[in-house]
């Protein structure tokens, strides 16, 4: 039996690096992970620390073809190192990278 989606968006496997900035104690620590999938609203990242749904990050990514960005997110699941983050305040031109990225996947 097919078991149906309920995504807002479809995902799509990539694969680049990507930074995790989150404020700590005594400032922002930046951590490096690899994002492995993409959507219009959020990613998929394997990050070296735990961070916990709800907390707010920084996003630090260059897609093939783009230049850096630096998004906010939410972070929705974790299970180990597999994270799961939303974006949050899109620009329009910055979802629209996405949204062209998306579409050569």
């Amino acid at each position: 039996m097919h078991k149906s989606s309920t995504r807002r968006y479809a995902r799509y496997r990539t694969e680049m690096p990507l930074i995790v900035r989150v404020l700590g104690e005594n400032g922002y620590i930046r951590i490096h992970g690899r994002c492995f999938e993409i959507a219009e609203n959020g990613l998929g990242a394997v990050i070296t620390s735990e961070f916990s749904a709800g907390e707010m990050v920084s996003l630090e990514f260059t897609m093939p073809g783009s230049e850096e960005m630096i998004l906010r997110a939410v972070v929705r699941h974790r299970m180990g190192f597999l994270h799961g983050f939303e974006f949050v305040g899109l620009l329009p031109p910055q979802g629209e990278q996405i949204k062209a990225y998306c579409r050569t996947l």
